[in-house]
């Protein structure tokens, strides 16, 4: 086997590892009966009164608390469910105007349940630890507190030869398709109708609402599906399942010339090409006046495992190979 071969293999290990888990905890999570018990509803619906208590339809909810729970989860179940529409208005958030979309508190309720029955549970696994965005017990004091760490043990190894990269999407919520978040949904979420239930909620309009909860478990989960194409084989053809970004169609295009041809393997071995090259993880590029001369992955032959531990040969060699990339 060479190189790409190998790395083929190591990726259909860790994709079937990665779907058994996911299966387990669809198993879990995803029941619409359990997510929409009654005790569970009524435990989201306290939480939606909190800090809202002074206004009417919150007082209203509350009156008929126990009724609204029980037509909601017999709604949901039957199909019968109808999404509100929500109040818009705007707020200046540090200089920054925001559109904020307002669900009724009926909705509100739907929202919480989807976001911490379903949502954060099946993709927390998917997200880095640094990740503090809507999580429990995490938020900007803990972020701080990550920068830090990051910041000293850079310190401690390299003193201040470094940088800082800021990234900041453009009106993000805005611009989150609502192809990408129904790819993922159908790669983390394996029912059907409790996808188009989540989906009835969460597309209200363009992109997806700043404002409403389940909007802040997906826009968490976005960037880490954001980027290639996905094939898979049938029949002994590869087939595309889903398309990448246009901005990595512009990757593609640009790194053309050093890239690979992207090739599948079948159950009897056969290499099987998808039409298209592929950026792998990791890749060294060199560019020089705007234009790509060379490309290296920077792994040895004579690794055999991504798990295995580096020996000080495969290290020599993978150091050797870097110094004739960077040199030549």
């Amino acid at each position: 086997m060479n190189s790409l071969e190998r790395r083929e293999a190591r990726y259909k290990r860790r994709k079937k590892k990665r779907e058994d888990k996911n299966s387990k905890r669809n198993k879990i999570f995803c029941d619409i009966d359990k997510i929409f018990s009654f005790s569970k509803v009524m435990y989201y619906a306290d939480k939606c009164c909190n800090g809202v208590g002074y206004k009417k339809s919150t007082q209203n909810f509350k009156i008929h608390m126990f009724t609204i729970i029980a037509t909601t989860c017999r709604n949901i179940k039957t199909n019968n469910y109808k999404v509100g529409k929500t109040y818009k208005f705007q707020i200046n958030e540090r200089g920054k105007i925001r559109d904020i979309d307002a669900p009724h508190i009926n909705d509100r309720l739907v929202h919480k349940v989807l976001a911490n029955e379903v949502l954060l549970p099946i993709y927390s696994p998917h997200m880095i630890y640094d990740n503090g965005a809507s999580m429990k017990n995490k938020g900007f004091l803990f972020c701080i507190d990550r920068v830090k760490y990051k910041l000293y043990n850079w310190y401690k190894k390299y003193g201040l030869n470094g940088y800082a990269v800021i990234i900041d999407f453009s009106k993000y919520f805005q611009n989150c398709s609502h192809d990408i978040i129904h790819n993922i949904h159908k790669k983390y979420i394996y029912d059907d109708y409790l996808i188009k239930v989540i989906e009835d909620y969460l597309f209200i309009g363009e992109g997806i609402a700043l404002g409403v909860e389940i909007a802040q478990r997906e826009a968490c989960i976005v960037p880490n599906e954001i980027l290639r194409d996905k094939y898979e084989l049938k029949d002994g053809k590869a087939e595309k399942v889903s398309n990448g970004t246009k901005e990595y169609e512009k990757l593609l295009k640009y790194f053309d010339s050093v890239l690979s041809d992207y090739t599948l393997t079948d159950e009897e071995g056969k290499t099987v090409k998808t039409g298209e090259k592929r950026i792998y993880a990791p890749n060294f590029f060199y560019i020089e006046n705007g234009k790509v001369q060379n490309m290296i992955t920077g792994i040895s032959e004579k690794q055999k495992d991504s798990r295995e531990e580096l020996t000080d040969e495969i290290l020599e060699d993978e150091e050797k190979q870097f110094r004739n990339f960077f040199n030549n």
